[in-house]
């Protein structure tokens, strides 16, 4: 069974919009960026003809911030290890965090999995175990609240090319009471389409009512 909805006409889709790759990719992309930079094994290593199987750089326990005009960081990604593979053009990294942090309100974007893979130009990302994309519940700068929203999966491929969000395993995503599990699951940014696909089960809350007489 399939199960395809416009997220701009749907209450569950209306904040999946702003977690979809964009923040993760760029996090990630830079974090490419910053490892070419600042590796001269890479830079001596890309014009190898063979490049071997074995990795080629190492960076242990770090952390990467990326700040915004203001001066304060919009963007960073923590893990515990990452290795390049240049024989294969990858990262891979072991417990990535990624934040994303939203200027005007403040509210962090989180996503995290046991490993990440990563190409080198940073447009393709993979979470293995555990993987979650979080934002907690905010206040709005129009004063309007903004309920919790999660996505988590045992994995997630994002796809910047595609502007998309995938997973072929088992998922589940949450906004605030709403909540809808599936097999597997496809999101497309630019097309605002979401597809959940194989045993769909879906759980959608009412909003509080309206007392009578007053106004809404």
């Amino acid at each position: 069974m399939a199960w395809t909805v416009d997220w701009r006409k749907v209450r569950l889709g209306q904040r999946l919009q702003a977690l979809l790759p964009v923040f993760l990719l760029g996090t990630l992309a830079l974090f490419t960026y910053w490892l070419v930079q600042n590796s001269p094994i890479l830079s001596e290593q890309a014009g190898e003809a063979k490049p071997s199987a074995k990795p080629n750089a190492y960076f242990h326990r770090f952390r990467l911030i990326g700040l915004g005009p203001s001066g304060d960081w919009d963007l960073q990604l923590t893990g515990a290890r990452a290795m390049h593979r240049a024989d294969i053009e990858r990262y891979d990294i072991e417990e990535p965090q990624l934040f994303k942090r939203d200027a005007q309100t403040g509210v962090q974007t989180e996503g995290r999995a046991q490993k990440g893979q990563v190409n080198e130009s940073g447009t393709q990302v993979q979470l293995f175990g555990n993987a979650i994309i979080h934002r907690p519940a905010y206040k709005g700068v129009d004063g309007t609240t903004n309920k919790a929203f999660e996505i988590r999966s045992d994995y997630l491929l994002l796809d910047d090319h595609r502007h998309a969000l995938e997973t072929n395993r088992p998922v589940t995503l949450t906004q605030g009471q709403d909540r809808f599990s599936a097999e597997r699951m496809l999101a497309l940014q630019k097309e605002g389409k979401l597809e959940l696909d194989g045993r769909v089960r879906g759980t959608l809350v009412p909003p509080p009512q309206t007392p009578a007489g007053k106004d809404q």
